[in-house]
């Protein structure tokens, strides 16, 4: 017998003996801390017949068929609201969501192979004390025909979600049709698991909400109050989200002192990319080669583009041409990473080299993070170190050229030279729908006396000889640059 006058068998099944056959934990692998809490805690309820299944990450097969297959929602719009800009805080499936969903979609195909019910937990549940009370009221109502929960029915079972009002030690034990996001615990038939696989054919939401709400109807799920279960991660902040960091996250890694996770988790918060924004434009190129003039120039024509920052219509910003964590000089969430932009034109800018190659030099000596940034995302682009050329004018003629075919490699929409192309980039925008106007677009240099740090700094000046001194794998490189953008090259000029 179970506890005092149960009568129910005891197969380690504890407060869930008799209202399903098998109990399984879905965990990921490597999640060792939830690991160890997970049999201690089960036994507090008289389980410790209970399996692991190991959920995946977003690198595993299945997860990786399913981006191949092109069985996931893309963005636009957002898979919550189906608008192309709103204001849903996740308004695009990340790679964790589809693996999250991915490991509930391969439980519930093994469910649907089985004879039994199945109690599905997720590693962060946490049971509370009323879990034996409400357990044995399910179980009665069971026996007694009056919740239709048995192994050939076609049944879900809402059992547990985040801490809520719901949750309650002396709330009276009820069913409701009422939907409630039940991952961290739900059981089910297999003849419901059999109708989960037949709903499915990609992943268009979350694993709860197409559990939950689109398959679950009134005719074939319960949701059982008060819930017996939680969450730490969602609800509390005890452990870590494998999805989305929680900001309770923090403030419970303050409040215990953890400051080495609590700097970790403060970075990971930032650079977490759960909303994505769409913009019609995205401008790239080199530092120094027209990124600021374009953002002007669309701006004047009609076309609201913004240097380094959000507007309406796109973002001109160097450093999107790379999909870094986060970009040195954003000035606003849009501009922080390209990693939450979708866009439906790049363009790139380019300069002669002549002129390009001076102000370049004088942005690595006196913007030393700009050059670091551009460093590390060559080398890692390229596998080419920019410190690996000995001279100044070798290292920006490389930088310029690298981070152009960067740029080249993606198949920018158009190439904007910004000696004689402002018509004809006001043309292209016009031949692809935008309302723009030639007037005012004298425009002169942006930016051409840039401050570093206040202070103005003179550009050096290249002779001849210079030029002639650069090294071959320098020439090359610039060789191939002035060809592929129809520059006369400054070496050998006279």
């Amino acid at each position: 017998m179970l506890f005092g006058s149960d009568p129910r068998p005891s197969t380690g099944l504890g407060v869930f003996e008799g209202i399903v056959d098998r109990i399984i934990v879905l965990s990921l692998p490597e999640a060792q801390e939830r690991r160890d809490r997970i049999p201690s805690h089960l036994a507090e309820f008289g389980i410790t017949a209970f399996e692991w299944h190991d959920a995946f990450t977003p690198d595993h097969p299945a997860v990786q068929s399913l981006y191949e297959e092109q069985r996931i929602a893309t963005f636009p719009p957002c898979f919550r609201c189906g608008m192309d800009d709103c204001d849903c805080p996740n308004n695009v499936l990340i790679p964790q969501q589809v693996a999250n969903f991915a490991s509930h979609l391969d439980i519930w195909r093994l469910t649907s192979r089985q004879d039994g019910r199945i109690l599905v937990m997720e590693d962060d549940i946490v049971l509370h004390p009323w879990t034996r009370r409400v357990s044995r009221k399910l179980w009665q109502g069971i026996e007694r025909g009056n919740i239709d929960f048995t192994p050939k029915s076609t049944t879900l079972l809402r059992l547990g979600w985040a801490l809520s009002k719901d949750h309650g030690r002396f709330k009276r034990f009820r069913t409701s049709h009422k939907v409630r996001m039940s991952n961290p615990c739900y059981a089910l038939t297999p003849g419901f698991a059999v109708n989960l696989i037949n709903h499915f054919d990609r992943v268009e939401t979350t694993s709860d909400v197409f559990l939950h709400d689109e398959v679950a109807t009134s005719e074939d799920s319960l949701t059982i109050f008060p819930p017996v279960a939680s969450d730490l991660s969602w609800s509390e902040g005890a452990t870590d989200s494998y999805i989305h960091p929680k900001k309770n996250r923090l403030e419970y890694l303050k409040k215990h002192n953890r400051d080495t996770e609590l700097a970790e988790f403060e970075r990971r918060l930032k650079h977490h990319v759960q909303h994505v924004y769409q913009r019609a434009i995205l401008c790239v190129g080199h530092p120094r080669t027209g990124t600021g003039f374009v953002a002007e120039l669309c701006t004047k024509s009609g076309v609201e583009v913004g240097h380094e920052a959000d507007g309406k219509d796109g973002i001109s910003s160097w450093m999107f041409a790379v999909d870094a964590a986060e970009n040195p000089w954003a000035a606003d969430p849009v501009a922080q990473t390209r990693k939450a932009l979708k866009w439906q034109f790049m363009i790139q800018t380019v300069r002669d080299p002549a002129t390009a190659i001076p102000s370049i030099i004088r942005e690595n000596a006196h913007a030393p993070a700009s050059y670091e940034f551009r460093r590390s995302h060559i080398l890692a682009e390229t596998g080419i170190d920019l410190n690996g050329f000995e001279t100044d004018i070798e290292r920006a003629v490389a930088s310029l050229c690298l981070w152009a075919s960067i740029i080249r490699g993606q198949n920018p929409d158009y190439v904007f030279r910004i000696e004689t192309g402002s018509e004809a980039l006001i043309d292209f925008l016009s031949e692809n729908g935008f309302e723009v106007h030639k007037d005012n677009l004298d425009i002169g240099p942006v930016n051409a006396e840039k401050l570093y740090k206040g202070k103005h700094h003179e550009k050096p000046q290249i002779d001849a000889e210079q030029w002639e001194m650069i090294g071959p794998q320098a020439q090359a490189l610039l060789s191939e640059y002035c060809e592929e953008y129809g520059y006369n090259s400054p070496v050998g000029a006279t």
